[in-house]
């Protein structure tokens, strides 16, 4: 089976910055096969055109795991939202004029509601050390996830989404988080990107990279170069979410029952 991790980006010109490793699931074993930046695998920069080449990438995979999250706390929906999919359809009807629109609109509702503050976390999100999913870090990813990514395949019958949306469909998607994956395997989950300010960094990747291949990885050495020379770490981040994804398809997609609300969705580590 293929499955391919995804790190995500909502930036203007994410080209470099959205990375996607792929790699074979045999059901004990990741074989990886391919790790590029959306730059090369879309011959795309700008926002639209990298979104458009990541819509139509997942369509044809098998199961793709993206970093961003997936959905919104429920204290923020309207009543009337009463599924995963409506809170996209929701999304997508308040017309926002960009993602800190809806960031503020999102801090607006939070604040108008019964729940103890403004940067809410979904039930998923707190037991994996996961931020809002529309803090300063996160808005624009998951603006532009929820709505220019997950919105059309979804009106399109084109995915599945687990465990939220279990269709018949060929190609299957998950939410993935992968600093909550490194932090479970108790390796190096901060300071192993942006060498100029991390000295460090190039060895952190590395401890990263063996301890994964400890797990059962297979990487040949170009793909190895190749993700452990991105200081940025973001291609590191795409073959840790291949490997949440594996171990989320080997899982069956099973749910701790304690973090999970359908509505809100729910984070695979």
């Amino acid at each position: 089976m293929q499955v391919t991790g995804v790190d995500f980006s909502g930036s203007a010109e994410p080209g470099e910055d959205v990375w996607l490793t792929t790699g074979e699931w045999d059901g004990q074993r990741l074989r990886v096969t391919d790790a590029r930046p959306a730059s090369e695998a879309f011959d795309a920069s700008g926002r639209r055109a990298v979104l458009a080449g990541l819509r139509a990438f997942v369509r044809e995979g098998d199961v793709t795991g993206l970093d961003f999250s997936f959905g919104l706390p429920r204290p923020v929906l309207p009543e009337s939202v009463d599924s995963w999919a409506a809170s996209l359809g929701w999304v997508r009807e308040r017309e926002y004029a960009d993602a800190l629109a809806a960031q503020a609109d999102w801090k607006d509702r939070a604040r108008a509601s019964d729940a103890d503050g403004v940067e809410l976390k979904r039930a998923t999100d707190r037991p994996v050390g996961a931020s809002s999913p529309y803090s300063f870090i996160t808005r624009y990813q998951t603006f532009h996830g929820m709505r220019d990514v997950l919105g059309p395949l979804v009106r399109d019958g084109a995915v599945s989404v687990q465990p939220m949306v279990d269709r018949d469909a060929d190609a299957t998607l998950c939410e993935i988080y992968p600093a909550g994956t490194l932090r479970d395997l108790g390796l190096p989950d901060t300071k192993y990107k942006d060498d100029a300010n991390y000295p460090d960094g190039p060895e952190r990747r590395e401890r990263i990279l063996d301890g994964l291949v400890a797990c059962g990885v297979e990487v040949p050495d170009p793909i190895r170069e190749r993700l452990l020379g991105d200081p940025e770490g973001d291609a590191l981040d795409s073959l840790v979410a291949t490997v949440a994804t594996a171990w989320a398809v080997d899982s069956g997609f099973a749910v701790e029952e304690d973090r999970y609300d359908p509505v809100e969705g729910y984070i695979y580590v």
